[in-house]
């Protein structure tokens, strides 16, 4: 975690997504990182790191883990289908269940109102 990194004297949460010559020079960034995965342009077709490139403070780092936030969003859908189907198939189970008592009842009442009007 980047908090408690020695190297880290301070983390801007909720930074724009571009980085520009305001907030690095409010903050006094010395440092900008980006992991290895694909810079996407930003809203204005620009590199939203432009101005720490131009500035040489831009450093691409590897965390040395391949699993990035797609895959996470893959897994969840994946497991929420698995999840959906597996509950749907409970729920059919449980619903022949409740049929099969609502007719061994109803079998039970006839069988009760056959009896007593004998």
């Amino acid at each position: 975690m980047i908090f408690c990194s020695q190297y880290v004297s301070e983390v801007v949460i909720g930074a724009p997504y571009a980085v520009g010559k305001d907030l690095l020079d409010h903050f006094k960034v010395d440092l900008v990182c980006h992991g290895k995965t694909e810079v996407f342009p930003d809203k204005d077709g620009s590199d939203p790191y432009a101005e720490p490139k131009k500035r040489g403070i831009f450093r691409t780092i590897d965390s040395g883990n391949n699993l990035t936030t797609d895959d996470i969003v893959q897994r969840i859908i994946e497991n929420r289908l698995q999840y959906e189907a597996r509950n749907e198939k409970k729920e059919a189970k449980e619903m022949a269940v409740i049929e099969a008592m609502k007719k061994r009842e109803t079998q039970a009442q006839r069988t009760e109102t056959i009896q007593t009007a004998q």
